[in-house]
């Protein structure tokens, strides 16, 4: 089923349980073969909660929200100071659900997460080309942390077995959460 473009799709977000991974796998192809695996272990561990938006069963996004902050060493120079707030990473929207609000819903589970363990600020990675990413971080009130352009980077081990690196050049959003902004 492909929902049309003015359809707001209402979605449950959680974090992923140990049971549901095989379903997320299964809708949600990662960016590389261990993602979903690393994200639960990573989630198991305390360093990250890793959310999947649910519809009807069926997994249609996910978001990670990384509680000691950006890991990208050329962003902590940047900041010039130790990072007091979390890090999202990984929106992701199932193409075929994409501008139906879920990635909102995503992020906005994210955000009152951070407020409720007491974090006044949320941090982000957006890439200079994802014009769609930065129109949706702006509806939502990020702002340029003014640091500049940083090179994103990661590697991955593809089905092949090879080591896969790759990058893009990216800004610091940031959004301040009142009780009003983390909705």
């Amino acid at each position: 089923m492909r929902a049309t473009f003015d359809q707001v799709i209402h979605v449950d977000v959680r974090p992923i349980a140990a049971d549901e991974l095989a379903s997320v796998q299964k809708t949600l192809p990662p960016e590389h073969p261990e993602a979903h695996v690393r994200r639960l272990a990573d989630q198991r561990s305390g360093q990250v909660t890793y959310l999947v938006a649910w519809h009807e069963g069926r997994a249609l996004g996910h978001v990670l929200v990384r509680w000691g902050g950006t890991t990208n060493p050329e962003l902590l120079w940047k900041l010039g100071r130790p990072v007091d707030h979390p890090y999202v990473e990984a929106l992701l929207v199932h193409p075929a659900y994409r501008c139906r609000s879920i990635g909102s819903q995503l992020l906005g589970a994210a955000e009152r997460l951070v407020h409720a363990r007491g974090y006044q600020r949320i941090g982000l990675a957006v890439a200079v080309e994802n014009v769609l990413a930065r129109a949706l971080y702006n509806r939502l009130d990020y702002a340029e942390a003014e640091v500049g352009d940083f090179v994103n980077y990661w590697s991955y081990v593809d089905e092949a077995g090879r080591e896969v690196s790759e990058t893009e050049i990216c800004r610091y959003l940031v959004k301040p959460l009142t009780s009003g902004a983390a909705r």
